[in-house]
């Protein structure tokens, strides 16, 4: 069962942008990452990013930037967290800076520098600007909602931007749908017995290729995603269903009790049990 949702969905624009007012679940939101830019701007709730292998803590109403094929996955404490969270193509803006691929973005709140705070600040209010346009519901609302962001990314490229010399990288656009067709994979098979055998013979390449392109991409190893993976999925089920921990282990792909426990508390912070009797009071 998938207990996360979004709310007001929205295609993609001619302009390459996607606006989701985007509601997660409690827990662990497994390693992944986008073709696009991401802005994430979180209007409540207690959210932790893990990126490029550091963890980071996102405060309520301040913006994140989450650049395009950067592996990211999120620990959401508490039942739930509502953000507003938006994806931008650098390849639909090429028309107005056909250079864009070679600037990165790092703008996190707990980097944030004494200079750029003032930027940093108007950016935020932006976002806080979209949230009311939001709730409007009015015809003009998506011309209006775009305009702010285009605003918020000129802002961005001017006081967090970092521009790489040299040409733009490929895009390796084989890599990118190799890596996407084995996390689909993945989603599907998370349950069943999987050795890095059964993964590698997906995309047709030897174990040793694929376990060095895998972690060329996430910066994790294939098994430590599908650990995460599984433990997303059980800590789910000991949210919303009075499944015995054992069945939750064993179908969640787990054969092990002690290691099961062991990762679990590794990654949440407690035992299996302790959600579970923490959610029947």
């Amino acid at each position: 069962m998938n207990h996360s949702y979004y709310e007001q969905p929205q295609k993609s624009s001619p302009l390459g942008i996607r606006i989701l007012y985007q509601t997660l679940p409690g827990g662990f939101n497994p390693l992944h990452w986008h073709e696009t830019l991401e802005f994430l701007y979180p209007l409540n709730g207690d959210v932790e990013l893990l990126m490029d292998g550091a963890q980071y803590h996102l405060p309520k109403k301040n913006l994140t930037v989450i650049e395009s094929r950067q592996a990211h996955s999120m620990l959401v404490s508490g039942e739930r967290a509502m953000n507003i969270c938006i994806h931008v193509s650098k390849e639909k803006l090429k028309s107005y800076l056909p250079d864009i691929e070679l600037y990165q973005i790092h703008c996190v709140p707990d980097e944030i520098r004494d200079e750029q705070f003032s930027a940093y600040l108007e950016i935020c209010q932006m976002m806080t600007r979209l949230t009311k346009l939001y709730l409007l519901e009015t015809p003009e609302v998506s011309l209006e909602s775009e305009g702010i962001i285009l605003q918020a990314l000129a802002h961005l490229l001017r006081h967090f931007g970092i521009r790489e010399q040299g040409e733009a990288p490929d895009s390796n656009q084989l890599l990118t749908d190799r890596i996407h067709q084995i996390l689909s994979w993945a989603e599907e098979h998370y349950s069943d017995p999987i050795s890095l055998s059964d993964v590698a013979d997906q995309l047709s390449i030897s174990r040793e290729y694929f376990c060095r392109l895998f972690r060329q991409s996430m910066g994790i190893t294939f098994q430590e995603y599908l650990t995460g993976l599984r433990l997303n999925h059980a800590y789910q089920d000991l949210l919303y269903t009075t499944t015995p921990i054992s069945e939750v282990m064993e179908k969640n792909g787990f054969t092990n009790q002690k290691r099961f426990n062991a990762s679990f508390k590794n990654l949440y912070g407690c035992t299996p049990s302790e959600v579970r009797k923490r959610e029947i009071k």
